[in-house]
């Protein structure tokens, strides 16, 4: 499905503490900013990030025995 698109922004932070999640915006705009140029999805630290974000929010879900959105699943699905 992602491909040639990019992956949203997974909004929804189930299993994501303050820290990791400052630590992962402070990758996003330390990448955006410094980071390579536009290469293919599979290569961009930026699409790696939202993956694990989203694989983390998704076992987050399964652990506290909740549905994940569909956006959530979409998303930690292999690059």
């Amino acid at each position: 499905m992602y491909s040639d698109e990019k992956r949203p922004i997974i909004r929804d932070t189930t299993g994501l503490s303050r820290s990791y999640r400052f630590r992962w915006w402070a990758k996003y705009v330390g990448y955006t900013f410094f980071g390579p140029a536009d290469v293919q999805p599979h290569l961009n630290p930026l699409e790696k990030l939202k993956h694990e974000r989203a694989l983390r929010v998704l076992r987050a879900h399964e652990a506290a025995g909740t549905p994940a959105p569909q956006e959530v699943v979409d998303a930690a699905r292999d690059l």
